[in-house]
């Protein structure tokens, strides 16, 4: 029975690179031949180890207002409500088109059994028995850490020709955007009836996440002070600087405008919603350039009420 693992890669560091390596090594002992796919150059050392290889420029991610990932904090200052709402970009149908492709071509080949999986695969002895057997429409559920968990994820799959060929017919655009709230597992859970699928009972994880410790409600590249950004169209941009107790002095310098606020922690400063040349933060005598952050920032939202 020939077999293919179909690996979906963005391996834009060292560290990733040397985790893809080093499953490809692995999987390549259990006689498995290997297919990755990358939209961005890897090293060609890595290249070498794979049977195929597809480089390509294809990468649908995308963003609000099409289709974005939702995060919120709320917090309780000093008798008010204050609540701070993010949009970030959502690339659950870039994994997913890099699935379809890939089983394109293998499909077009003489392999009988096929693995789609991400780059870094916690390779456990578990994996490695599905890697050995041969479940014919297997999925299973992913964890991180000790707080995420989701019932169907994308870490690995088990499919036989029938089923692969059922699941990639059901990758398209039209139906990932069918569910705005959704991400890629929640349209891998709502599709799963029409392969059919099974999803087994043991969890598969992954050994890279960068986003453990960051606050994404934070947009500042001053480090001793915290900002939230609102931004929304045809509304007003406002800068909400915290972390700190006394007032603090802050000079805005646009290409419009140069105006000094003080200001105390959570205080709005509003400026007019446009497309930024320059947007210069001078604070204790030191530039900080904020003009790309607030040009990217697509969709945040700040509210203020009492409590």
């Amino acid at each position: 029975m020939k077999k293919i693992a179909l690996i979906s890669t963005f391996c834009d560091t060292k560290e990733k690179q040397n985790v893809l390596k080093e499953n490809i090594i692995k999987i390549k002992s259990l006689g498995i031949d290997i297919m990755a796919i990358s939209p961005i150059e890897i090293p060609y050392d890595i290249i070498k180890l794979c049977d195929f290889f597809c480089y390509t420029k294809e990468n649908p991610v995308f963003d609000w207002p099409e289709k974005a990932y939702t995060h919120w904090r709320s917090l309780n200052i000093n008798g008010e409500n204050m609540k701070m709402n993010i949009t970030c970009p959502d690339y659950g149908y870039a994994g997913l088109i890099q699935i379809k492709r890939m089983a394109d071509l293998a499909l077009s080949m003489d392999y009988d059994m096929f693995f789609p999986m991400i780059y870094d695969l916690d390779f456990t002895p578990y994996v490695e028995s599905i890697f050995n057997g041969n479940k014919p429409n297997s999925f299973f559920p992913s964890k991180r850490g000790d707080h995420s968990f989701w019932p169907i994820g994308l870490h690995l799959i088990s499919l036989d020709r029938e089923h692969l060929t059922s699941f990639k017919n059901l990758i398209t655009k039209e139906s990932y955007l069918t569910n705005l709230n959704g991400d890629a597992f929640l349209w891998l859970h709502s599709v799963l009836d029409f392969i059919p699928g099974i999803v087994e009972t043991e969890y598969m994880t992954d050994l890279i996440y960068y986003f453990e410790d960051i606050d994404f409600f934070d947009f500042s590249i001053i480090e001793e002070i915290k900002c939230f950004i609102h931004k929304v169209e045809n509304q007003e941009i406002k800068f909400i600087f915290r972390g700190f107790n006394e007032i603090k002095t802050f000079i805005i310098k646009t290409e419009d405008f140069e105006c000094e606020y003080n200001v105390k922690e959570w205080e709005e400063i509003e400026f007019p919603y446009k497309e930024y040349t320059s947007f210069i933060v001078i604070y204790e005598e030191k530039e900080y350039d904020f003009t790309n952050i607030v040009n990217k920032i697509k969709h945040n939202i700040f509210t203020k009420t009492a409590i």
